[in-house]
């Protein structure tokens, strides 16, 4: 009986950070004074993505943007006796909690009309040092701000001896790939797939992973770059369309699914909304050709897991040899 070394080689691509389930569009915040310590107007400026409805608003002061990260007070900063100076757009808002750095608004919930809104906040007080710190904002459909969040997002400003400035949240792409991504990109792992001895009589599978997302507001696709499975001047000959896998023919494809045959691989994981494009999207069928986009988002997307399943058959006429190939995912994001 014939069988066969092979190694699949995978490039670990560097990765640069995050977004939520639904984003706050055109997100700012202006500060009426940037002194440290000032007792000043905060006014946040953004756009509801989401049209359903709400009822509460939060807005968290940290020394760190990203919702999932440990939120940490800015030091000196004194939310907790503001008041809502003003609002435009979605109102009906009033106070319904405050600490020194989290601010809860309340309303009777109702569905997004006017997407478009500003909230002043008076008597706010500066954080003590001269820094940037960061406003993560959520909307919730209770009065409370309980349960899952509706769309969010991040702004950031400044405390500074002489200027006054108004920013927004930097493009951010996360995107990393690995074997094994148990958590973040900060835990990728490992950049070589080995897939066995190749034998005409059960298939060979294997699989890695990528985590991605970003706050591009026209999205982001993952295009694969690279060969087939090669051996020399030998091949196995990849599934230019969607194909079963068949043990006993010359096969190598991919997709993005969870697959009883083989049984081999994991549907998409995390609150983002990509999703694989149609030829990798198929359970227990399998693509591949360089070039093609694999994943595509067609707006901003919190993060996922992708697992990329790889197959390998061959005939009993396979050559013998070492079969090889190195894939490369690229990430791009539209902002």
């Amino acid at each position: 009986m014939l069988s066969f070394v092979v190694l699949l080689a995978l490039p670990l691509l560097a990765h640069i950070p995050k977004a939520t389930a639904g984003q706050l569009m055109q997100r700012s915040l202006l500060i009426a004074s940037s002194v440290p310590s000032a007792v000043t107007n905060h006014e946040f400026t953004f756009t509801y993505e989401s049209t359903t409805t709400v009822g509460s608003l939060m807005f968290e002061y940290c020394t760190t943007p990203l919702f999932q990260e440990a939120c940490t007070a800015p030091t000196g900063l004194d939310v907790s006796g503001v008041t809502l100076q003003g609002q435009g757009g979605e109102t009906g808002f009033s106070v319904f909690s405050a600490t020194a750095n989290q601010v809860i608004l309340t309303r009777t919930p109702a569905a997004i009309t006017q997407q478009t809104s500003q909230y002043v906040f008076s008597n706010a007080v500066n954080p003590s040092t001269t820094n940037t710190f960061f406003v993560r904002i959520s909307s919730y459909a209770s009065t409370d701000a309980s349960g899952a969040y509706t769309d969010a997002g991040t702004v950031s400003n400044s405390t500074t001896q002489t200027i006054m400035i108004s920013t927004e949240v930097p493009p951010i792409l996360n995107f990393c790939v690995g074997l094994k991504i148990p958590g973040d990109c900060s835990t990728a792992e490992g950049d070589f797939v080995q897939l066995g001895d190749l034998n005409a009589n059960f298939t060979s599978s294997g699989t890695s992973q990528m985590w991605v997302g970003t706050n591009a507001l026209n999205g982001y696709s993952i295009d694969i770059l690279g060969t087939t499975m090669t051996s020399g001047n030998n091949i196995i000959p990849p599934l230019t369309t969607p194909t079963q896998s068949a043990a006993g023919n010359q096969q190598f494809g991919i997709n993005l699914r969870a697959n009883t045959t083989p049984e081999v691989g994991t549907d998409v994981q995390g609150p983002g909304t990509a999703q694989p494009t149609a030829n990798y999207n198929i359970t227990n069928k399998f693509s591949f050709k360089s070039g093609d986009a694999i994943v595509a988002a067609g707006h901003s997307s919190d993060w996922q897991r992708f697992t990329a399943s790889y197959i390998v058959n061959v005939n009993a006429a396979q050559p013998p040899g070492v079969y090889s190939t190195t894939l490369t995912y690229i990430c791009s994001a539209a902002f």
